[in-house]
């Protein structure tokens, strides 16, 4: 069905639909994004079950599915009783999904020329990127170029890392600049003030001998460049030749070789937990739990960084795996995939068709009272 209206009117006539067509299931991807979040009411009103695919918190081989929201509007009981308490049901992950980048470039290709071709027709549509379809495109283009220079003028800063300051550095992974957890789930305006305020505890508090290594997101880099913030923000704390910004460097191995790592709200927290590497989150993240992350202030994070606890991790690993994860992927093996999307979803499905929808608006009112 095609919705060329505006966004003012897109709540209404989703209400309608819904009651038209009796439905009893609505599927997103992201739930953050402006139509998703208006439908996410609007099936709340309607007692409808509201599910949301994202990106797996578990990279890679997996998806995520949660009812009602994902991340910091997740339904799923993240309480650190409920993760002790937690029978594990012994589900094995058998899938390897191995690269989608062929695929995602082809998904991406085709949709924003899709997007270009009939903009007529949805003149009215509000995408959640700021940037058109040519804008995107240049962007994907520096990335490219971007990837394969980095990969020649930083070949060395790994293994001097590692050779020289194994144990010494702290690792700050950033983000996209448009990703919604950064948005809903934190205080921050933007990337840039988490730099700021990350090198200048770093100078504050980290000893002297210990350096500040900067993650570039890999997705991001065609879009934006912080070589001149981090530049700037570290001569004036006077931590220059100590602060490090990088781009495509093995994840893994730095998460190896790491002191420390700081984050918002990314899964990249997760990775660092499964390294036993020390972390905080400076958002609201699922994992951010007592005897998984730092509880304390950034500011004592660096001397005196809260331990992970391996066990409990164990514990919300296979609680995380087993209550939101689905095997397979996006890209390839899509077939797997929804199926698995379906066992997870059709008990609720099931009981929710015993009960009588409402017909009208009285009515859905009169049921949620």
């Amino acid at each position: 069905m095609d919705y060329t209206g505006g966004p003012a009117g897109w709540p209404e006539y989703f209400a309608g639909y819904l009651r038209q067509h009796n439905i009893r299931a609505v599927v997103v991807y992201g739930d953050c994004r402006y139509y998703h979040r208006e439908a996410r009411a609007v099936c709340d009103e309607q007692s409808v079950s509201f599910w949301a695919f994202e990106e797996g918190y578990l990279r890679p081989d997996f998806v995520t599915l949660e009812q009602g929201g994902v991340n910091g509007f997740s339904g799923v009981d993240w309480s650190p009783s409920a993760i002790r308490g937690y029978h594990p049901h012994n589900r094995s992950n058998d899938v390897q999904v191995g690269s989608t980048f062929r695929q995602r470039a082809w998904f991406a290709i085709t949709y924003y020329l899709a997007a270009r071709f009939f903009r007529s027709e949805f003149s009215a549509y509000r995408h959640h990127r700021p940037r058109t379809w040519l804008q995107e495109g240049g962007c994907w283009l520096r990335s490219l170029v971007r990837k394969y220079r980095y990969k020649f003028s930083q070949r060395s800063y790994l293994s001097s890392l590692v050779k020289r300051h194994s144990g010494e550095f702290y690792l700050y992974a950033l983000q996209t600049q448009d990703d919604f957890q950064i948005r809903e789930h934190s205080d921050y305006d933007s990337i840039d003030d988490s730099i700021a305020e990350v090198i200048r505890s770093f100078a504050e508090g980290a000893a002297e001998h210990e350096l500040l290594v900067i993650k570039h997101h890999p997705m991001d880099r065609g879009f934006c460049h912080y070589g001149r913030l981090i530049k700037r923000l570290a001569r004036e704390h006077q931590v220059g030749g100590r602060v490090v910004y990088c781009h495509d460097l093995h994840l893994p191995t730095l998460l190896k070789h790491a002191k420390g790592l700081i984050t918002i709200n990314s899964t990249v927290g997760i990775s660092a937990l499964l390294h036993k590497v020390p972390t905080i989150t400076l958002g609201r993240a699922l994992y951010n739990q007592p005897g998984l992350t730092h509880q304390g202030a950034l500011s004592a994070f660096w001397s005196a960084a809260d331990p992970v606890d391996p066990q409990f991790f164990r514990s919300f690993r296979t609680y995380l795996y087993e209550r939101t994860q689905l095997d397979g992927s996006f890209a390839k093996n899509v077939d797997f995939a929804v199926e698995q999307a379906w066992l997870r979803m059709a008990p609720v499905l099931a009981s929710s068709l015993e009960r009588p929808l409402p017909k009208t608006e009285e009515e859905a009112e009169y049921l949620a009272a």
